[in-house]
């Protein structure tokens, strides 16, 4: 990655955010503000850009705010596939036309239209062929025509259904790196899936030095099928050892507060080159401990070149962060003003002054 990924980024009409200009990002972003303000909202937008789009990153953001799995989507859910994609867009409504801008310097965007899908059958000397009407105009509202979204990522474009059953097996790939951990972190499949991502490759001595914040004395760790699952499938969770204490014991004995600092180590190391996108980061981990956790992220996200967007409502969250940042660091307050949501940037110097004076950070 070298250079930022992402050193600026536009976002209009995706979700909460009607229009958003994030003209200079650093490293390190740590975002704040009042709730339902944008913040979540922000990572969300992000993940859509990096990967360009696709429409399953789509339905996996409405999984994720809506409880529901893949196969909901297009099963016992599938006649509220509309509404859900619709979520995506400022105001909630399906209208042809509208869409969502996402982007960033040098001229990389991803846009999403939502409007009118027609299927033509044509014969010709070759034989026969579908070809894909896309139409934005409401007046295309006809039986001949279905609700649908069309996604444009630099030179490719993809049209997707919204009222049958899509099908989607071109896995598209994202432009760097990225990984989104969200405030509920105890998902044991994926944790397993980003430790095999970084087996072997020398980056688990990161995972293994972060859980040392909290206990020292945690010589190794490893994910083992866990023998105690009720539900059939394998399921693989961490076990630790100790230095100078025989066997094995499951992470989870150690509470929520080490889980959620695995989460957030893995999400990291997997980003190596990337982008990692962390939601509500204090979330489960004592306010002493957070020093020593912002020493650590800072330390990796300039070692493995990393660009970090983190939210919090945590007052000690921001100021451990002012305590560890450093010249590659910005806090970013959301403030919510007649003309909209506005990003006001601090720099770690600023901060400390912010802080200082007791100003309203959170």
């Amino acid at each position: 990655m070298g250079s930022l990924y992402l050193p600026s980024f536009y976002i209009k009409g995706f979700k909460s955010i009607e229009e958003m200009d994030l003209k200079s990002l650093s490293a390190i972003n740590l975002i704040a503000g009042d709730n339902n303000v944008g913040k979540s909202t922000i990572l969300e937008a992000i993940y859509t850009f990096v990967y360009q789009g696709f429409f399953l990153t789509l339905k996996q953001l409405t999984f994720q705010r809506m409880n529901y799995t893949t196969a909901d989507f297009d099963g016992e859910y599938a006649s509220e596939r509309l509404s859900l994609i619709t979520q995506l867009f400022n105001g909630w409504e399906f209208k042809g036309g509208k869409s969502v801008v996402l982007q960033t310097v040098p001229d990389r965007n991803v846009e999403l239209t939502l409007g009118y899908i027609l299927i033509e059958n044509l014969k010709t000397e070759d034989g026969l062929f579908a070809k894909t009407i896309f139409k934005e105009d409401d007046k295309f509202a006809v039986d001949a025509f279905c609700k649908g979204i069309r996604i444009k990522a630099d030179n490719n474009e993809f049209i997707y259904s919204l009222e049958t059953s899509t099908v989607v097996s071109n896995k598209i790939k994202p432009y760097v790196p990225v990984q989104f951990i969200h405030t509920s972190s105890l998902n044991k499949s994926l944790n397993s899936k980003l430790w095999d991502g970084i087996a072997l490759t020398g980056l688990e001595k990161h995972v293994v030095d972060a859980l040392r914040v909290i206990e020292p004395d945690i010589d190794n760790l490893a994910f083992i099928e866990d023998p105690y699952t009720e539900s059939g499938k394998l399921i693989r969770v961490p076990y630790i050892t100790f230095k100078n204490k025989s066997g094995r014991y499951p992470l989870s004995v150690m509470g929520d507060g080490m889980n959620r600092i695995l989460s957030i180590i893995l999400g990291l190391v997997n980003s190596k080159d990337g982008v990692c996108l962390i939601d509500e980061i204090e979330n489960g981990i004592y306010y002493k401990r957070q020093p020593e956790l912002w020493d650590m992220i800072c330390h990796l996200v300039k070692e493995l070149n990393i660009q970090l967007f983190a939210t919090t409502h945590s007052l000690d969250c921001i100021r451990n962060f002012s305590a560890s940042a450093t010249d590659n660091s910005q806090f970013i307050r959301l403030e919510k003003r007649k003309t909209g949501i506005k990003a006001v940037c601090y720099n770690p110097d600023e901060l400390k002054v912010a802080l200082e004076n007791d100003i309203e950070l959170r």
